[in-house]
C-alpha cells in the first residue's frame, strides 16, 4: 500500500458540480512551458468519476471514468526542457 498527496474525494449531484470540482483541480496543476507545450503537466493528476444510477426496476447501475495527466510524458528531446525544469 502506498500514501498518495493530497488525494481527495468530493460527493456531486450535477454536472455543474462535477465540472466546477475539476477546474479546481486543473487550476491547482503545476505546469511549464517547453517547446510542444504552453501549459506543459510538471505534476500527475487523476480525475476519477464514479456515476450509480436507479435503474426503473429498482436495481443501481455503476460506471466509472479515469482521466490521467501524466507529468512529462512527451519526449525530452522534442520539448527542449533543460536543467531544473527537466528534473521536474
Amino acid at each position: 500500500m502506498f500514501l498518495i498527496l493530497d488525494l481527495s474525494s468530493h460527493p456531486v449531484h450535477s454536472k455543474e458540480q462535477c465540472v466546477q470540482l475539476m477546474e479546481r483541480g486543473w487550476a491547482s496543476r503545476a505546469v511549464g512551458a517547453t517547446l510542444m507545450n504552453a501549459d506543459s503537466s510538471r505534476s500527475h493528476c487523476i480525475f476519477c468519476v464514479n456515476v450509480e444510477r436507479m435503474d426503473t426496476g429498482g436495481g443501481v447501475r455503476r460506471g466509472k471514468l479515469n482521466l490521467v495527466d501524466l507529468a512529462g510524458s512527451e519526449r525530452q528531446a522534442k520539448t527542449g526542457a533543460q536543467g531544473e525544469r527537466f528534473k521536474v
